[in-house]
């Protein structure tokens, strides 16, 4: 039986790897519809819509590919537009575009400088490898 730890996860956006990732998540929802009648004596629910939202810690490096993420929500170049994220664990992955709509570039003494960028899921998943 297969075991996956942080070594094995990574994260390409817009098809390109980001290197030095310190973490990553994802959570996926499901909105439940309320279809009870009147008279029932039990709920009844069907599916709604579907979204996702997730983080990640990105060490500010000069060998990393940060800038793209950061381009993405910080700069001023016009309207933003969405990326293909893709979270990698071993040979499993998920695929689906995203809006980077936050991040943050800290920078503490002793430490290495990051970025905590928080993303939102545009349109449905592209691929899931589950």
């Amino acid at each position: 039986m297969a075991c996956f730890s942080g070594k094995d996860g990574s994260l390409k956006f817009d098809r390109t790897a980001i290197g030095r990732v310190r973490n990553w998540s994802l959570n996926g929802t499901l909105e439940t519809l309320d279809t009870t009648s009147l008279g029932q004596i039990a709920r009844e629910f069907c599916a709604g819509l579907k979204t996702a939202t997730g983080s990640a810690t990105i060490w500010y490096h000069t060998d990393n590919n940060i800038k793209e993420v950061l381009d993405n929500c910080i700069t001023n170049d016009g309207t933003p537009t969405p990326g293909e994220l893709e979270l990698i664990w071993g040979t499993k992955s998920i695929k689906c575009n995203v809006y980077v709509n936050s991040a943050t570039i800290t920078c503490n003494t002793g430490e290495v400088m990051s970025a905590d960028v928080s993303f939102q899921m545009t349109g449905d998943y592209i691929t899931t490898t589950l």
